[in-house]
């Protein structure tokens, strides 16, 4: 079932208009100058949260980076699609020999995206939006399985959540609860 969505999602992308958009898409220095706006932004609109929030972010994606890498590829050793099924899968960026499960880019963008989205809600779905389209970029280019994205997802928005939710309980600045019912 992963094999047959990630071929169906590779084969009906990759050859179409959105491949070369994937390929930009999946590439972090694309999002160097994007991401440093962000975080300009979030520290002008709150200084304290918007630092807060970066910082938690960026530990969430520094914890789930290790885990990805360090721990979990090692331990299923699956092989990337553009390895596995050289036949089948055409890599729009290239082919790493590393091992495939789970997706860092996936643990990454969205632990920086739930981890933000929790000190900025207003922004949380646009986030969460943009870290799946990264997600699914590393399928079209060949570079992962869809397991291994959805895995990849899962772990870093737990990662983005939780992290997020040990430092409110240690003072971190979030923004104010509102009352749904005044009383």
């Amino acid at each position: 079932m992963d094999r047959a969505l990630t071929l169906a999602i590779h084969h009906w992308f990759a050859p179409s208009p959105l491949g070369p958009f994937m390929a930009w898409i999946t590439d972090p220095e694309n999002w160097y100058i994007p991401i440093g706006l962000l975080m300009a932004a979030l520290i002008a609109v709150s200084w304290r949260r918007g630092l807060a929030a970066i910082v938690i972010a960026l530990a969430a994606v520094g914890v789930g980076d290790g885990m990805g890498h360090y721990l979990i590829k090692p331990l299923f050793a699956r092989p990337r699609p553009c390895i596995a099924l050289p036949d089948e899968i055409v890599p729009l960026v290239g082919c790493v020999d590393s091992y495939s499960f789970p997706s860092n880019h996936a643990i990454n963008s969205m632990a920086a995206a739930v981890a933000l989205g929790m000190f900025f809600p207003k922004l949380r779905w646009p986030l969460v939006g943009l870290a799946a389209l990264v997600a699914v970029s590393r399928v079209v280019v060949g570079a992962h399985y869809v397991a291994d994205v959805t895995a990849g997802a899962l772990l870093g928005a737990f990662l983005g959540w939780g992290m997020a939710r040990v430092a409110r309980r240690f003072g971190a600045p979030f923004p104010q609860q509102v009352n749904a019912c005044p009383e």
